[in-house]
């Protein structure tokens, strides 16, 4: 700044000699003055915040170099303008080779790609931006909190690497919580059902001991009685001077106890092999109209001598008329339920008939009779079962007709239901498939061994553990040579190194090979084995692809146990027929 000389003016001032000139000069030097003063106080200040700044940025500094955090600048040209000495050991570089330098040329693989967009961001949007990431040269967990500012960004790395290892163990903790729990859980589920299955089996057995003992002392009534008759009419036929007529009043009675006695003994010789496994199925071409008409004939003397009308009624064409199945089990169990109701109804009538309805044929007896008690529905066609069990009933019977129908209804395939007719009265029905005369060879015997005593030997293929359960828990009826397979390489080695195994249930989604590439692998070495596979899969060409890759059937989860059941009977009956057709020349 230039400073006038006043010293000069004053000199000419005085020369003018006038007094205005001498009163401007002293008001301009006491200006002068002031300025002077104002000037110098500035210049202390200014000199003061210059050095205050300094001193702030000296301490500024300090505390950035020694915070526990790692701290760059950078510029808006991406350039470093500061870096305490925790980032560049960090960095592996010193202060002075890193200040000046552009980041993303020094650090291109360490920064790469996701740190570039993460700053550009917030340089870009003026919003600070918090992340973390893992270091790995230090092997250490970093928060990163990106801060932008006017000349660019200022960017803290605080190291977490402890607070993350206990967030990680806290994790693993509550993962192995919530898997105890689980445990726990399933633990607790499973007694429940145990005790559950329990109390099941306690009143079960309870019951049965009940119907047994129901059903000897019933069965010893039924038996007693038509042997008093035979017995004590024979006696009666030893008495001299009986008349023609009394004779044979003795001798229907003697026939009709003998009738009742032989019915018995049917009944128990039929039960006897349908419980160990010897009924035998015999199928040839059938007339339904035939059936039909023999039992009508056996029976309408009976039931005209209880004045009950008899009826058929049967919609069948010609050409559905002849069915292939065994003739014998159909016309007894029309016989079982003919003759029940027949016994159940005191007048009215009772119509016998059948219809087809998609491929199966139904059958009924619907009679006009008392009709059904609705507590006796489920159970009705169960061993030792009967409406009314007491020793006081109206109705003779031992009450193994309907256990003996369900029996043959079930060898079949079909299934036995009864229901009250709408107005008064019952209606039983079975239902058997309908198989066409060329479906079938002209005569097949096939023994069937029911469930209960068969003896398979059976590989399930399976990696869900509950699944698991569930189906080894059904196959226990088939005995209890049950192997395991977790994945298809498994069931491939197990059925490799088990040549005699009968059905593998394979599972088609599983770990390390799939149910598909497992049945391709088994097909190779064996051929017999019957595979059925099974899945969770809903689409429609999954049973078609089971069967391309060499399975012989397919079936759906969730699985039903009566249909997993009748479905493995069906193919050990495929399986049975096509042996045989290959050994017949």
């Amino acid at each position: 700044m230039c400073i006038p000389n006043f010293n000069l003016l004053e000199m000419e001032y005085k020369n003018s000699n006038t007094s205005t000139a001498s009163t401007d000069f002293y008001t301009l030097q006491q200006d002068y003055n002031s300025l002077k003063q104002l000037f110098d106080t500035i210049n202390d200040k200014n000199q003061f915040n210059e050095n205050k700044i300094e001193h702030i940025n000296e301490k500024l500094t300090e505390s950035l170099e020694n915070m526990s955090d790692a701290f760059v600048a950078i510029d808006n040209d991406w350039k470093y303008t500061f870096v305490n000495q925790k980032a560049a050991i960090m960095f592996g570089k010193q202060p002075e080779d890193l200040v000046g330098k552009n980041a993303w040329v020094i650090f291109p693989e360490a920064i790469g790609q996701p740190y570039y967009k993460i700053y550009y961001k917030a340089m870009k949007t003026k919003k600070q931006i918090v992340f973390e990431d893992y270091y790995a040269p230090w092997d250490r967990w970093f928060e990163n909190r990106v801060i932008p500012s006017k000349e660019g960004l200022v960017i803290f790395f605080q190291d977490i690497t402890e607070r993350k290892l206990a967030e990680n163990k806290l994790q693993d903790l509550n993962t192995k919580l919530k898997i105890r729990n689980r445990e726990l859980y399933e633990s607790i589920i499973q007694i429940q059902k145990i005790n559950t299955e329990l109390i099941s089996a306690k009143e079960k057995a309870e019951e049965s001991d009940r119907l047994k003992s129901s059903f000897l002392a019933n069965m010893s009534h039924e038996i007693r009685t038509p042997m008093n008759g035979i017995l004590g009419f024979t006696e009666l036929l030893k008495e001299p001077k009986l008349t023609g007529e009394e004779q044979q009043e003795y001798i229907k009675v003697i026939e009709k106890s003998g009738s009742r006695m032989l019915n018995i003994i049917n009944d128990i010789v039929s039960i006897s092999k349908i419980e160990s496994g010897q009924m035998n199925l015999s199928y040839k071409e059938t007339s339904i109209k035939d059936q039909i008409d023999i039992i009508y004939d056996f029976f309408k003397l009976e039931a005209k001598q209880k004045n009950i009308e008899l009826k058929i009624s049967n919609s069948l064409s010609e050409e559905e008329n002849l069915i292939r199945t065994d003739e014998e089990k159909v016309s007894s169990v029309l016989s079982h339920l003919l003759k029940n109701a027949i016994k159940f109804t005191e007048q009215g009538s009772i119509e016998i008939g059948c219809f087809k309805n998609n491929n199966t044929i139904t059958f009924y007896v619907k009679d006009t009779g008392i009709g059904i008690n609705s507590d006796k529905t489920d159970i009705m066609f169960e061993r030792f079962t009967q409406e009314d069990d007491s020793l006081n009933r109206n109705y003779e019977g031992a009450g193994l007709g309907l256990y003996i129908a369900k029996s043959y209804v079930n060898l079949l395939g079909g299934k036995i239901w009864a229901a009250n007719n709408a107005d008064y009265g019952a209606v039983f029905y079975f239902q058997i498939p309908f198989i066409k005369p060329n479906e079938i060879d002209k005569e097949i015997q096939l023994s069937i061994i029911p469930h209960e005593t068969q003896k398979l030997k059976i590989l399930v293929a399976e990696d869900d553990s509950i699944s698991l359960k569930f189906i080894s828990k059904i196959l226990k009826i088939f005995g209890e040579n049950l192997l395991i397979a977790r994945n298809g390489f498994e069931a491939v080695n197990l059925c490799k190194n088990n040549p005699d195994i009968d059905i593998i249930l394979m599972d088609i989604q599983m770990p390390v090979m799939n149910g598909y590439e497992a049945i391709k692998k088994i097909r190779e070495f064996n051929e017999e084995v019957i595979i059925i596979t099974q899945s969770a899969f809903v689409f429609t060409d999954e049973a078609e692809k089971a069967i391309e890759v060499g399975g012989n059937g397919y079936i759906s989860k969730p699985i039903n146990k009566n249909q997993l059941i009748d479905h493995i009977k069906k193919q050990i009956l495929a399986s049975k027929s096509k042996s045989k057709a290959k050994t017949t020349p």
